[in-house]
């Protein structure tokens, strides 16, 4: 994958659709982000938060024309999400209609340095240029002779696409892909594989990196919360949470392969208190060590500082917290 091109089926995502003169103003209002100015062909990440300021769903809102945004959702939160959008909509009784569409659409991820190669393979009626289809980037147009809406977002951290289809094409379009990407080497990976690709990117998993209590100023995604817009669904907890005193944060850790590795769940401890558990572990082919998330007192999330982490045994390990992303910090191979 890091050297090659590898196909995973990312189907399970939630897709949700949002059509009419005030689609715009509704994501304005629902998700933490702006989105009025969002450029028709562009993506943006979409936070939500509930109303006490908790992270509960993200996703990739893409908008494909003025009047018409295709917002994807987590596996086990496109319910909710959806439900949550008619709720609000029926006291903003804004001009937009809201589709789950989840089961009418499927979605493959082509990624690696090659995926850019396999997509002009396969028959693309799109510019796949970095010019043309830069990164962040949305595209709809017919893809080995099936209608596409292509994405080129990159959740592992490499030049990647994601190409949702109606569902009724899925297994063909798999097929072509895999015809297609055999010069290439292609390889189809799993949840596990893209898990730990991820990790090395430094991209949380809402609901396995966050839990009931997580606000955005814990898991560095203030940067997603646009203050400069009226109002957004949980705007007030947030800035209540963002001027209150951090007890906790999310950061990356590291320790050598001859070190214990740490379990999800497992505690970070402070002077024999628990401050904090590792939430995702991997031990990473690409760097050579192991590497998580985990909580920890904010004392001690500063690249170069050190946690405690209690393993298996009661065994203490004390790894070092790195700076994120572990991998291509620059940004350079998702953006080639």
């Amino acid at each position: 994958m890091r050297t090659g091109v590898g196909v995973i089926d990312v189907s399970t995502l939630g897709g949700i659709e949002l059509r009419g003169p005030d689609a715009a103003e509704f994501m304005n209002r629902f998700y933490t982000y702006g989105f009025l100015k969002q450029s028709v062909g562009r993506t943006r990440y979409a936070v939500l938060v509930s109303e006490q300021g908790v992270v509960i769903d993200d996703g990739v809102a893409a908008r494909l024309a003025e009047d018409h945004f295709y917002v994807t959702a987590t596996t086990g939160g496109v319910d909710r999400v959806y439900r949550e959008m008619l709720r609000w909509n029926a006291q903003w009784r804004l001009s937009v209609d809201i589709a789950n569409v989840t089961a009418a659409f499927s979605a493959i991820n082509i990624a690696g340095p090659n995926s850019r190669a396999v997509l002009e393979a396969l028959g693309c009626s799109i510019d796949l240029s970095a010019d043309a289809f830069p990164y962040l980037g949305c595209r709809e147009g017919d893809v080995a002779g099936v209608p596409a809406r292509l994405m080129r977002v990159g959740f592992v951290g490499e030049l990647g696409y994601e190409l949702h289809v109606p569902s009724l094409f899925t297994a063909a379009l798999w097929d072509a892909v895999m015809k297609a990407g055999a010069q290439w080497h292609i390889k189809p990976f799993g949840v596990e594989a893209q898990r730990m690709l991820r990790l090395e990117k430094g991209h949380i998993i809402v609901g396995q990196d966050t839990d009931g209590m997580t606000h955005p100023g814990e898991v560095g995604l203030d940067w997603a919360m646009n203050r400069s817009k009226p109002d957004f669904v949980g705007r007030r907890s947030v800035d209540i949470l963002a001027d209150s005193a951090p007890i906790r944060q999310l950061v990356g850790f590291s320790l050598d392969l001859t070190a214990p590795k740490p379990l999800e769940g497992h505690l970070v401890i402070k002077d024999g208190d628990i401050v904090g558990n590792v939430t995702s572990c991997e031990i990473s082919p690409t760097l050579n060590q192991i590497i998580g998330l985990a909580y920890a007192h904010p004392d001690d999330a500063s690249p170069g500082d050190r946690i405690a982490i209690r393993t298996e045994g009661g065994v203490l390990v004390q790894a070092r917290v790195e700076a994120l992303p572990f991998y291509d910090p620059d940004n350079a191979r998702q953006a080639l």
